[in-house]
């Protein structure tokens, strides 16, 4: 028999301000979890109490969790403690709940009719490549041979930001109604002409995974979503599944995932528990609302606050120092929290004063070499912004200190900054064909392949770098001999600055305005420009250095120093002790001594 999890079990678990929250299981409740204050065992033990000691059906609890690893992990820690199985079927992310909700659904004949989609039960979900090569059929009619990655990329990222988002309808009464962002409506709310285009690139693109019964990973939040608020018989049914309900990382939903809970959740019985902390919101970026947490006592009836104030996972000095920079964020009153810790004092927080981020970087390799090597793997470095990892990896490269950057790519891998460098390559190199070749057609200028494949015939035919070859291109005329022209005509104005000994940083800021390079990461990806923009700054704010620091070398030297600093940090890639750099949005719920 399993185990039974009552109120004494749960004192003897538990703290005071965990129990409370756990033995709580009727009506609204946001449990408002400092960082390390145990919010999972809370919320485990919690599911686990509402089992074994109210009798509710494991099936009639619906869970949303941040991760699928999250949810396998409660899963498991909840058939631990009643020490049996427990059919947790309703537990998982929002994507994994939705195709539950959406193939349960359309293996009825009635709402399939009913909703009047293609699609049926046994949707395929594409990955990204599947989605590429939709688009590409859909794209390549419209752009010609104007039709690159980056209008794919950029394509990709607005039909993602239009299936994530809402549109408020104001009513009558002056309240609003949420209107998901279908194609339809994208349609009715572009009022430019690059927005009905990218919209019918939407409404043909959702025809086509329509004519093949596939959804993408959005389509499973936003169907889910419409076939609810089209079918309110069919939401009500379950609502009235699910007796309870339980929200982790609640600080981090977007506004589709919000509308999709309000209509899973009993109205009448209103049994929600969200856990979360706005201090701890880092996700605005890709779509987070903050306010939906700071609202939820505004969207339920008589919500109950709990407060896990206690940090069980840092020592005292890191929790003070971090309570007192939170101290600062506006909130509402009832929000409040003052988070504390009962561990040691521990190393005090040390604060040092430089005066540029290459002293900074010294001074942490300095720190991380002090150590010695056996902590290397457990050291890990946090920044705000990837532009920020470059001073760093040199310092820890200069110092034969290995590091590995977690969940990003080594700064001078990044697209964006790999382009500009290919440009300062070909001006060292007219001859460097790779170079070439990568940067010709980027930012686009009508260069498509079918030119290359003539300029690099050209070239064998008369055995000739491609950069040789292009004034024979240009002769022929024609759309895209302009194109080389444009080309041509820039580089050799940037090869007349490079040679009259122009700094090599202004010579940089030059490409990059020149092409447009950054006007371009706008169209490409709004949502990523100005970090990507940033990382170009960083970039000329290298060339710079190099020139303060070796005033008689130029950009040769510069090229040749950052090609062994790149194959060296590839040598270290299989070291097993290494430092970890990641930004801070990374380092969430991750622990490093």
């Amino acid at each position: 028999m399993a185990r039974i999890i009552d109120l004494t079990r749960l004192h003897e678990e538990l703290n005071e301000e965990q129990v409370a929250a756990a033995a709580k299981t009727e009506g609204p409740a946001l449990i408002l979890a400092g960082a390390g204050s145990g919010k999972t065992r809370t919320i485990t033990y919690k599911i686990a109490h509402l089992i074994s000691s109210k009798g509710v059906d494991p099936r009639r609890i619906l869970a949303v969790t941040f991760t699928n690893k999250a949810a396998r992990e409660m899963k498991m820690r909840i058939q631990q403690i009643l020490e049996g199985k427990v059919n947790l079927e309703w537990m998982g992310t929002f994507h994994s709940i939705c195709v539950r909700i959406l193939r349960l659904c359309l293996s009825n004949e009635r709402i399939g009719q009913a909703l009047g989609w293609k699609i049926n039960r046994n949707f395929s979900i594409y990955d990204d490549d599947d989605q590429k090569k939709i688009l590409k059929e859909i794209l390549k009619p419209l752009f010609g041979d104007d039709m690159d990655a980056q209008k794919l990329k950029q394509a990709r990222s607005i039909i993602s930001k239009y299936k994530n988002s809402v549109v408020k309808q104001s009513l009558p009464d002056g309240s609003y109604r949420i209107v998901l962002q279908t194609p339809t409506v994208a349609l009715e709310q572009a009022a430019f002409p690059d927005q009905q285009k990218m919209a019918g690139v939407y409404r043909d693109y959702q025809a086509k995974l329509g004519d093949a019964n596939a959804m993408d990973f959005d389509d499973l939040l936003l169907n889910t979503v419409e076939l609810l608020q089209k079918l309110p018989q069919v939401a009500a049914q379950f609502a009235n599944r699910f007796q309870y309900v339980v929200v982790d990382e609640y600080q981090d939903t977007n506004d589709v995932q919000y509308e999709l809970l309000k209509l899973l959740i009993d109205r009448s019985k209103q049994n929600v528990t969200v856990v979360g902390d706005d201090d701890q919101s880092i996700y605005g970026w890709r779509g987070a609302n903050i306010e939906i947490i700071r609202n939820f006592s505004h969207d339920f009836d008589q919500v109950t606050f709990f407060k896990l104030e206690r940090n069980y996972r840092s020592s005292a000095n890191i929790v003070k120092g971090a309570g007192s920079v939170i101290a600062h964020n506006d909130r509402p009153l009832e929000m409040s929290k003052n988070v504390y810790s009962k561990e040691p004092a521990g190393e005090p927080i040390h604060v040092v004063n430089v005066l540029a981020d290459t002293f900074e970087a010294e001074q942490i390799a300095k720190r991380v070499l002090a150590a010695g090597k056996d902590a290397y793997a457990q050291t890990a470095i946090f920044y705000r912004t990837n532009a920020q990892s470059r001073a760093i990896e040199k310092a820890l490269n200069d110092s034969r200190i290995p590091c590995v950057i977690y969940g990003g790519t080594r700064f001078w891998d990044r697209k964006e900054v790999r382009d500009i460098m290919a440009y300062m390559r070909l001006l060292s190199n007219p001859k460097d064909d790779a170079a070439l070749l990568r940067i010709v057609n980027t930012p686009p200028r009508g260069i498509g392949g079918g030119s290359l494949d003539a300029l690099r015939m050209t070239a064998t035919t008369n055995a000739c770098s491609l950069w040789e070859a292009l004034p024979s291109e240009i002769a022929k005329g024609g759309r895209t001999a302009k194109g080389f022209e444009n080309f041509k005509n820039m580089v050799d104005g940037w090869l007349a600055l490079l040679h009259g000994h122009e700094a090599l940083p202004i010579l940089a800021e030059h490409v990059i305005r020149d092409t447009f390079y950054k006007e371009f990461l706008k169209k490409e990806d709004e949502t990523t420009s100005d970090e990507r923009g940033r990382n170009l700054d960083e970039m000329v704010n290298a060339f710079r250095e190099f020139e303060e620091e070796n005033p008689d070398k130029g950009l040769d030297e510069f090229l040749q120093e950052i090609s062994l600093l790149t194959d060296a940090d590839k040598k270290v890639e299989n070291a097993q002790t290494r430092v970890t750099l990641m930004t801070i949005h990374m380092a969430k719920g991750l622990e490093f001594d």
